[in-house]
């Protein structure tokens, strides 16, 4: 008999209901056919605290007893939180069974859940053939398949490693440095390997925007019909005026030393992963990494999208028959997309890249949902999986073509005077339609017309040419400005690129 274990009970539930046949409920587990299928309650077993190792001085906090090093003998305990320790006891005396032969880990496919399996089964101390269930997908024919094609429990050695080490890392810099920094500075600190350096950013942006001083400065702006030319900042005031004095008179005009116009494709956009969706949902939406997690898990409970807690962007290619399904179907178009966002030969090929799928792919729809199934979410799921579809399309969509020109010019009696200008003309809206199903935005200041709208520059400006202001040459103010303060969508950027 196979005791399958899953990390959660609603996922011990699809797996239930995949596995088919007539289903018993019983205290902490279900019975079907000849499996059981049981479930953990997040982390069952955890690193014991310095103060449960009975055979060291570590409940005392003293600076004599730093460093705290358990190794080689780390001890481990049966959590206690949210009735923990009684979900243990079901999941041990499954796993103690005669009659159970096999023991199989279907907790998440990541390193966290490849943690959670082996801690109860070292703590249990069985020792019993162990295959794993990697799926990414709650589908009962994805989860099927999966249990079809499991592999032995030892090739995922690797990944249980790596979660081993990352635990006792947290453990050994959390509990020595909280430990260290309390007792010299006579307070109550929490250090961690994640949180701290994650302080310390916000910190650094803090004193930036609190130290940083104001500086004045003014730019002479000469409207050209259409679009505008604007000179450098300038730091004292009556500098401007005397640019101004001389672009404002009869008889001026620029020189075009630069005119140049490209036309630009910007490729689609990656399918999201966790991160990549964070980002968005708290640009686009407000939403918090931890809301946006919340609502993408329950989804993922649902059976509407795939595996939340992915780091990767891509497919691989035995995933390419199920994108190019969810794209051909029909049921991902309306009531997610304008009919204008929908590309016309969309390229599912682009999403393919087996050499960066490690574990699991990046986040996608599956074949359960449609439009009426948005009905019976709540406001944050209905934001994240609208968004979630929206980015299958963009990614497999046209590109997005565009036309930026640049030109730059002086006084023609000032070699040194650098007035610029610049704008970005769409020729194609592309992947870009998706999102709203028309061309995107002005973007910045640069590409926006003084008058409103945007910023377009003849085509049939030449360098060398000559030109001259259309209407009054005038003076903006402006002021230099300080960061800006830590969005949780800039934070997390920061954070990735750090």
């Amino acid at each position: 008999m196979r005791l399958i274990i899953a990390e959660k009970h609603s996922v011990g539930q699809a797996i239930a209901q995949a596995v088919g046949g007539h289903m018993e409920k019983h205290d902490g587990y279900v019975q079907v056919g000849d499996d059981l299928v049981t479930w953990a309650q997040g982390h069952l077993v955890d690193l014991a605290a310095p103060d449960e190792y009975k055979n060291h001085d570590w409940g005392k906090w003293s600076l004599d007893t730093l460093p705290i090093d358990p190794t080689p003998d780390w001890q481990w305990k049966v959590s206690r939180d949210k009735g923990a320790d009684r979900q243990y006891k079901v999941v041990a005396g499954l796993m103690r069974r005669d009659d159970v032969d096999m023991l199989v880990d279907a907790c998440d496919p990541d390193r966290e859940g490849e943690a959670i399996f082996r801690r109860i089964v070292t703590h249990v101390g069985v020792s019993k053939p162990m295959r794993r269930l990697w799926v990414a997908s709650l589908e009962e024919d994805a989860i099927r398949d999966a249990l079809a094609s499991m592999k032995d429990e030892t090739e995922y050695r690797g990944l249980a490693d790596s979660a081993m080490i990352r635990a006792k890392a947290d453990w050994l810099i959390g509990m020595n440095a909280s430990r260290a920094y309390s007792l010299v500075y006579n307070a109550r600190f929490t250090v961690g390997r994640v949180q701290t350096p994650t302080l310390a950013m916000i910190v650094d942006r803090d004193r930036q925007i609190a130290g940083h001083v104001v500086r004045p400065y003014w730019k002479v702006v000469a409207p050209m019909g259409g679009w505008k030319l604007a000179g450098e900042r300038l730091d004292k005031r009556e500098d401007a005026e005397t640019l101004l004095r001389i672009v404002n008179s009869d008889d001026f005009a620029f020189s075009i030393f630069k005119a140049e116009r490209k036309q630009q494709h910007d490729a689609p956009p990656r399918l999201y992963d966790l991160t990549g969706l964070q980002k968005d949902m708290s640009r686009l939406h407000g939403m918090t990494a931890a809301r946006t997690l919340q609502a993408l898990q329950h989804l993922y409970e649902l059976k509407l999208a795939t595996y939340p807690r992915t780091d990767s962007r891509y497919i691989t290619h035995d995933d390419l028959e199920t994108l190019t399904a969810l794209l051909e179907s029909g049921r991902l178009a309306h009531g997610f997309v304008t009919r204008e966002g929908i590309p016309g030969h969309p390229r599912p090929e682009l999403a393919v890249n087996d050499a960066k799928v490690a574990g699991h792919t990046a986040i996608l729809p599956t074949m359960q949902l449609d439009a009426g199934k948005l009905e019976g979410l709540d406001d944050d799921e209905r934001k994240v999986m609208t968004r979630i579809v929206r980015r299958m399309w963009e990614a497999v969509g046209d590109d997005h073509v565009h036309i930026v020109t640049e030109v730059k010019a002086r006084l023609s009696d000032d070699t040194d005077r650098e007035f610029s200008s610049r704008s970005d003309e769409t020729v194609s809206a592309g992947w870009k339609a998706v999102e709203t199903g028309r061309g995107p935005e002005p973007e910045d200041e640069e590409t926006a017309d003084p008058a409103g709208g945007r910023n377009v520059i003849p085509s049939n400006l030449m360098e060398g040419g000559v030109i001259r202001p259309v209407g009054k040459v005038t003076v903006e103010e402006g002021e230099t400005r300080p960061p800006k303060p830590f969005t949780e969508a800039t934070l997390l950027a920061a954070m990735e690129h750090a």
